[in-house]
């Protein structure tokens, strides 16, 4: 069948131009919706190894980082399209009922062969609050889900051990760096959880709408955009890739294991499944693009582009999580500084007076200088932000 739209993650972001939520938002909440439509019963072979096209993508930035209005969006083509997605406060017993719940058996299109599987989408706006506070044993059964597993084993109090066959989930949720940090246990940073999402770090929104209104090329846009998405979900059975897609894989890959992708070691065990996310993203862009179920090397490029933009400001969202208790403080003076450029000693006592004692602001002042992103004017009594931009995003 013919696409209406060339690409469905391109349209989405015209679509909503007119909106506050910066690119990138936009660009992942897309392909997180494309996804939440292909489900389980879309694959892509790789040796040994098979991949399914779920993502857990979490937005994260300042409350005024329009998260919400970047998920709300896509949401809307999914409600209109009858996708059922996941409440956004659950407990883990509510889950693996809506989980087995969402247990299908689906025929190809061609009626010749059927898919079994229990898929679901996760849509949290406030993630922090669906996880609960260091809920490990929510934040394992992720960990499992994430990994498609065949036969998932649980225990229940009632009916003794059961398990839902071929599993699948995909994940969008939105977050702050602070509310991140209270919610995650210390073992869910690096090797667990987190190593298999793939975060989306801004600070601000991109631009301010005062009205955000719809023209109507953008109303007829939507309107082809939930029948290509419509489209996308009759998708059906394996994917395959053609040569300039294994030439392009190969390359990056050479290059990807001799890189030193980041200084922050909390990062270390997502950079082992950074091929596990490209070969997610080149399944989801195909889809995006079309119906032929072939997944080529610009498919792989476009992949490749997403992730390394988002893995450009991806350490910024562990600043402050760690054992250093004035972590969060310093973070926070450097953003403060970056914005205003200078400010008097008096004004920042004035601003974390109920946040530190005296003593803790000046250790924290004290701390950033030695790193070399602040100077202190002792005679004005001033602070001077000189630290390299990128340094405190």
């Amino acid at each position: 069948m013919n696409r209406r739209v060339h690409n469905w993650i391109d349209g989405f972001l015209d679509y909503t131009d007119n909106t506050e939520p910066r690119v990138s938002y936009r660009k992942w909440v897309a392909i997180s919706t494309i996804a939440s439509v292909l489900q389980r019963k879309c694959y892509l072979k790789w040796g040994r190894e098979t991949f399914y096209p779920n993502m857990y993508i979490v937005l994260v930035g300042p409350p005024a980082a329009r998260k919400g209005t970047a998920m709300r969006e896509g949401k809307q083509f999914l409600n209109a399209i009858g996708v059922e997605v996941s409440a956004d406060e659950s407990s883990r017993q509510k889950l693996v009922q809506s989980l087995k719940q969402n247990a299908a058996g689906e025929a190809s299109p061609d009626g010749k062969g059927m898919t079994h599987h229990a898929s679901i989408t996760i849509y949290s706006t406030e993630l922090t609050v669906f996880l609960g506070y260091e809920s490990k044993e929510l934040l394992s059964m992720l960990c499992k889900w994430f990994d498609c597993e065949e036969r998932y084993v649980y225990d229940t109090i009632q009916r003794g051990r059961e398990e839902i066959p071929n599993v699948w989930a995909n994940l969008l949720g939105a977050t702050t760096p602070g509310q991140l940090q209270v919610a995650l246990p210390e073992g869910a940073v690096g090797s667990g959880f987190t190593s298999r999402v793939v975060f989306i770090f801004e600070e601000d929104k991109e631009k301010v709408i005062i009205k955000p209104d719809i023209s109507n090329e953008q109303l007829a846009l939507g309107k082809e955009l939930s029948l290509d998405l419509g489209d996308i979900r009759s998708l059906h059975g394996e994917f395959m890739v053609d040569d300039t897609f294994e030439d392009l894989y190969v390359n990056w890959r050479h290059t990807s294991e001799t890189q030193q992708l980041f200084t922050e070691p909390r990062l270390d065990y997502y950079i082992q499944r950074r091929p596990t996310h490209i070969f997610k993203l080149a399944l989801i862009y195909s889809a995006a693009r079309g119906d032929s179920k072939i997944i080529t090397g610009e498919d792989l490029s476009y992949a490749i582009n997403a992730l390394e933009n988002a893995e450009i400001k991806m350490p910024n969202v562990f600043a402050g999580i760690g054992t250093n208790p004035l972590a969060g403080l310093q973070i926070r003076l450097l953003r403060m500084l970056k914005e205003r450029g200078s400010i008097e000693m008096s004004e920042l006592a004035q601003v974390f007076f109920n946040d530190a004692s005296q003593l803790q602001l000046g250790e924290a002042i004290s701390s950033i200088e030695q790193m070399g992103y602040v100077q202190i004017d002792v005679i004005n009594k001033r602070l001077h932000y000189r630290g390299p931009k990128e340094d405190s995003k």
